[in-house]
Parts: C-alpha cells; sequence; structure tokens
C-alpha cells in the first residue's frame, strides 16, 4: 500500500466523511479486524479490508480509498456491524464515503444504473419497478392470477407526494447534478503491500 505524504492528508477528514453523523464512533474502533474476518467480500477479494479504510479516514488519509475499486466492493449486508465489539456501522460510513467519490466522478460506472433506477422511481411512483418489459408481463401475470389488478393503482396525488420528497431531500437535485460521462478508472489502491497468508505481498495466497 503506498503510503501518503504528510501534506496530502486532510485536516478533520473524519468530520467532512461522516457528514450526515451517521457513524459517530469511528475512534472506538479497536482495529481487532473482526469486520474483515466476517466479511464476505473480504473473503474474495485480497485487497478489500474495512479496518484499513476506517485506520485511513481517522488518520486524514483521503486519496487511496477515494480513488479506490474498494469502496465499491461492499455490499452492505451489515455483518460487520453485527460482530464490532464497537457497534460501528460500517455500511452507513461505507454510503458516505461513496457520495464524496461520486462527486470527484469517481464511480460513476456503479452509480448510473441506481441513477436511473431512482428517476424512475420517482416518476412512476413505486419503488421497485422493472424497467425490461418481460419482468413487467411476469408480474403482471402473477397479479392477475391471484386476482389483483395487473400493475399496482398509484393515484396522481401519490405520485405527486412521492415526487416531492424526492425533491425536498435533495435527491432529485443530486441525481440531475451527476451527469453521465467520463469516468475516471478505479484501481485496486489498497493491493500493493497486503501481506497474506502465504506471508507473500500484494499476491492472493495460493497464487
Amino acid at each position: 500500500m503506498p503510503r501518503e505524504k504528510e501534506r496530502d492528508r486532510v485536516e478533520r477528514l473524519y468530520s467532512k466523511v461522516d457528514v450526515y453523523h451517521l457513524v459517530e464512533n469511528l475512534e472506538s474502533c479497536l482495529q481487532c479486524g473482526k469486520c474483515a474476518g466476517i466479511c464476505p467480500v473480504a473473503s474474495l477479494s485480497p485487497s478489500y479490508n474495512p479496518r484499513q479504510i476506517i485506520h485511513d479516514i481517522l488518520s486524514g488519509s483521503e486519496k487511496r480509498w477515494l480513488e479506490s475499486e474498494e469502496i465499491w466492493q461492499c455490499f452492505w449486508c451489515a455483518s460487520c456491524y453485527t460482530l464490532c465489539p464497537s457497534d460501528i456501522f460500517f455500511p452507513l460510513l461505507m454510503m458516505q464515503i461513496r457520495y464524496l467519490a461520486l462527486a470527484g466522478r469517481h464511480g460513476l460506472q456503479y452509480f448510473t444504473p441506481f441513477k436511473r433506477f431512482a428517476q424512475r422511481a420517482r416518476e412512476d411512483g413505486l419503488t421497485f419497478a422493472p424497467a425490461n418489459p418481460k419482468s413487467r408481463d411476469r408480474i403482471m401475470k402473477i397479479r392477475t392470477g391471484i386476482g389483483l389488478s395487473p400493475w399496482p393503482d398509484i393515484s396522481d396525488k401519490a405520485r405527486e407526494h412521492y415526487r416531492a420528497l424526492f425533491d425536498l431531500t435533495g435527491t432529485t437535485a443530486f441525481l440531475e447534478n451527476l451527469e453521465e460521462g467520463e469516468q475516471k478508472p478505479l484501481p485496486l489502491n489498497y493491493m500493493e503491500g497486503r501481506i497474506t497468508r502465504a506471508g507473500r505481498k500484494g499476491r492472493p495466497a495460493g497464487k
């Protein structure tokens, strides 16, 4: 792992990351490694390590995780939270650092599908509505078969309220400001220097 120089460290990085005050106990991290031990992503990806990401945030090291592939590998299963002795809700921390990455146009390839899904939900008034016609037809067939209307009836008032929630929370503006376009490459920044079970740097055990 390349070391960041002192001049590259960000003052009060923790407060910059936890802007929504969702993980205010990050400094209680014991660096015990239980989060990495139970994480299914860490078991598959030799460079993913939530403990190291926490350490970087607390020490003011921003560049490594901000421009990394690793922060997009977490799928929010919350296994780390269930085992953490300090009750650190790491998935909510990950959500916030992804917002920061997106602001710098890192990880757009992962966000674009969600952006389209969210914009469609705002217009339809339905949180989960497949865009694929075949999937819609299958849902309509199932609903009809159990005596329901082919598709949920959403009133104009309900659609209006749903759109208002998007607008008032700033979600609409956030989605619109993230324009699709050139995407910056995302390297595995935590791969270099990692010590594996085989004791070799930067290579998974058994290779």
